[in-house]
């Protein structure tokens, strides 16, 4: 079916839209055009496209958005409000107490048609106590309903509802930290919505809703069990999804400019998120080491405590493929130079590691500091004398107009957790080269990834000046991603190919730039549930390339380390993510905590190193189609009405079910398997999913199952005993194993290099010359 225009009674009496004598609305600057249109009370518009039709009613005004004839979204309306707002930065533990003081919603009530195209309408909306609206409708394909709505007389926030189904189910809005995956009924601003009620919280603060926590990754996306997602396009503070009521409502602040809301409507979650990041971003497929394991600290207060955690994991028989150093390693916050009194020939250390195969990663934030004393520093004092300078590069920067600006247009200053500073305004084409000249020094002596800390919208004031023209309240969380992109674009040009970023900050799009880690975690049962939560929801937010710092970076209670059983639990559930990473402000080296955790340990980073291929090729399914690494029920089969609720189990690839433990002194556990039949790899038993199972778990074993009639493609375990190494991905050694027989007789796989490897009624087949191992069970 092609575009189709109508404007009809809502009898089904067709009227042909006729011409308006009269200007909308002047205080809008609308220009007259011959096909502005008045229609009587009652009439609506429709724009139809191919499976997809808007159905504009004009007086009362509202929306509804079918597909192929099915509603998924009834009753759509537009509302302003005006107020203040309050919310409250809290520095210490980096979360947001959003609070506004909003009047009472004025609703659109009726719409007049303004421009009317074969795809596209323009109307004004008449919305309570005088108050005028402008309100574009487009529809983008046959799939995307792009909706644009702006508001006279500068309210606070606009928004858009719809009517809520009893039955529907709400995922995504990025890495949402708590124990609830289904995102209905709940109210999200985006940006402050991650509080700690773990064991550990003050009554006091529970009554409150907890600790406010960095929400580091949020992103503006929602897919909905009705069939449709929602996508709101803008990098602005504020956002807030209100998904609690009997109306769903989306609404940003009217000073980040025009609210622009897509409604996706393809068939399934996956399709959904396929076409998300199609317009956002695909993630990418990172070398393979970007799929090992790395190693860092909170400090390594000189090189002998680098070379103490590489000898120790060589010593203990542990792989380790790259070692993080975090902040500090430079001479100051952030002047992209080693500190000699800290890591005296910087170059022959990380030439040392590179030898041994383990590549060096250096820690970074956005901001060049004029005032460290309140951050952290190296024990020297020659290095303490560096810190209570401001940075060398300060001055050149702030010179050439590198920094983002106050109202003032001078270098905007702020406090963040190391001390004072100004952020780096990378909308500026001119400071982000710069940025990226000082990176290329450092990536130049064989450092291959940077983990980028820091950069999310709530440290950026409405009121401060991007170099694009656009202030914080419109940016904030843009330059996170442009922070990333930037010093991705550093690794291709010193290292095309291998080098990775490693980010905190997310944001819509930056799925598709390197690795989103999950921030800072307590190190108790809580916070990893929480974390486990957070993983699906990033996943069905699109991003794959996703990873954790395994026992919780902050420790226990703050002041101990993480308890061994806790620290065994965690590491099981970081083999079976895509970046297996151990850090932490405590000393949480395996051998810290006897022989018994170092035999588990070195079991499962050698299992997560095995799986690298298996992993890769789901990641490069994830750069083609969206479809995660991690996949949540809903994602893989939408009609399973469980799998919009699981919050503590989830498809590792296409052939894996992982159940991670969460529970203190658990030794089994209820799952709930999805359809089909499976395979469980520790006892080899089969069973028939769509039910909830028990299952035996002591503590050296995390529950995971195999589709059956899946092959699964590792490493050998010798090949990776020391880590990935620098061996091409095309000469390595391979094991396939067949795990029951294919239903329809035959199956392959596909790897991410092009080897495709293929079973067929008991004859293996593989694509190129490689060393493959093969085995049934």
């Amino acid at each position: 079916m092609g575009e189709k225009l109508t404007c009809r009674r809502r009898q089904g009496v067709k009227n042909k839209l006729r011409s308006c004598d009269h200007l909308v609305n002047a205080a809008w600057g609308l220009r007259r055009i011959e096909n502005h249109c008045s229609v009587p009370d009652g009439e609506e518009v429709v724009l139809e496209r191919g499976s997809v039709r808007v159905e504009v009613s004009l007086r009362p005004f509202g929306f509804t958005i079918r597909r192929a004839g099915r509603r998924l979204v009834r009753s759509g309306g537009m509302w302003a409000a005006d107020g203040t707002v309050n919310d409250r930065f809290i520095q210490l533990t980096e979360g947001v107490i959003a609070r506004e003081e909003l009047a009472p919603r004025q609703l659109a009530r009726r719409a007049l048609v303004v421009h009317a195209g074969r795809d596209q309408l323009e109307l004004t909306l008449a919305l309570d106590e005088g108050r005028v609206g402008r309100l574009g409708v487009l529809l983008r394909g046959d799939r995307r309903v792009s909706l644009e709505l702006h508001v006279d007389r500068d309210p606070l926030r606009v928004g858009v509802d719809w009517d809520r189904r009893a039955d529907e189910r709400l995922v995504g809005l990025g890495a949402r930290h708590g124990v609830q995956f289904d995102q209905s009924g709940r109210d999200v601003q985006l940006g402050a919505d991650r509080r700690y009620t773990g064991p550990d919280c003050p009554p006091e603060m529970l009554s409150d809703g907890g600790i406010p926590q960095g929400d580091c990754a949020p992103v503006p996306w929602l897919i909905s069990s009705r069939g449709y997602a929602v996508w709101l396009q803008s990098e602005a503070n504020g956002i807030r999804f209100e998904l609690g009521g009997e109306r769903l409502s989306v609404s940003t602040r009217a000073r980040a400019g025009p609210l622009r809301l897509d409604f996706l409507t393809d068939p399934t979650p996956a399709a959904l998120l396929r076409a998300y990041c199609r317009v956002s971003g695909f993630p990418g497929l990172l070398a393979e080491w970007g799929y090992g394991f790395w190693k860092g600290r909170d400090i390594y207060e000189h090189r002998n405590d680098v070379l103490d955690d590489f000898t120790g994991f060589r010593a203990h028989g542990i792989p380790l493929d790259a070692i993080v150093l975090d902040s500090p390693w430079a001479t100051q916050y952030n002047t992209w130079e080693f500190n000699p009194y800290q890591f005296p020939d910087a170059a022959g250390m990380i030439r040392r590691l590179r030898e041994a195969g383990v590549r060096t990663v250096v820690w970074v934030t956005p901001w060049v500091n004029v005032d460290s004393r309140d951050g952290q520093s190296p024990p020297q004092l020659e290095s303490e004398r560096l810190f209570r300078a401001p940075a060398a590069n300060y001055s050149a920067g702030a010179l050439a107009g590198h920094f983002v600006r106050d109202g003032d247009g001078e270098p905007f200053v702020a406090t963040w957790w190391m001390g004072e500073g100004s952020p780096v305004d990378f909308t500026s084409p001119v400071a982000e080269e710069w940025w990226r000249s000082q990176a290329r020094r450092v990536l130049e002596l064989g450092v291959e990834g940077v983990k980028v800390d820091d950069g999310e919208g709530y440290y950026v004031p409405d009121e401060v000046q991007l170099a694009d023209g656009r202030k914080g309240g419109s940016g904030a969380w843009a330059l996170g991603g442009l922070h990333r992109l930037s010093l991705q674009r550093a690794l291709d040009e010193v290292h095309p190919g291998t080098g990775v970023v490693f980010c905190r900050s997310g944001w819509s799009g930056q799925q598709a730039c390197g690795i989103t880690w999950g921030g800072d975690q307590v190190s108790d049962f809580w916070s990893l549930r929480a974390l486990v939560v957070a993983t699906l929801s990033a996943a069905c937010s699109g991003i794959s390339n996703w990873s954790h710092d395994i026992g919780g970076y902050l420790g226990h209670r703050l002041t101990e380390r993480c308890p061994p059983e806790l620290l065994v639990r965690w590491l099981q559930f970081g083999c079976f993510t895509p970046l297996m990473h151990a850090h932490a402000r405590m000393a949480q080296e395996p051998w810290c905590y006897g022989e018994n955790v170092v035999q588990l340990y070195r079991a499962y980073v050698v299992l997560h190193e095995q799986l690298v291929p298996y992993v890769r090729a789901a990641a490069l399914t994830a750069a083609r189609s969206g479809l995660p690494v991690i996949r949540p029920l809903c994602l893989v089969d939408p009609g399973d009405p469980r799998g919009w609720t699981i919050t503590d189990a989830y498809g590792y690839g296409p052939a894996l079910w992982v159940a991670p433990v969460l529970d203190d002194g658990a030794r089994e556990r209820e799952v709930w398997l999805p359809r089909g039949e499976w395979i469980e790899t520790w006892s080899g038993s089969r069973v028939r999913g769509g039910a909830e199972l028990t299952i035996q778990a002591p503590l050296h074993r995390i529950p995971v199952w195999v589709r059956a009639g899946s092959i699964v493609v590792t490493y050998p375990a010798s090949h990776v005993a020391l880590g990935l190494g620098d061996v091409a991905e095309s000469g390595r050694p391979l094991c396939a194993t067949l795990w029951g027989e294919p239903r329809l007789g035959r199956t392959a796989v596909r790897l991410a290099d092009g080897t495709r490897i293929a079973w067929r009624r008991g004859h293996w087949s593989v694509s190129r010359e490689r060393d493959v191992q093969f085995s049934e069970k």
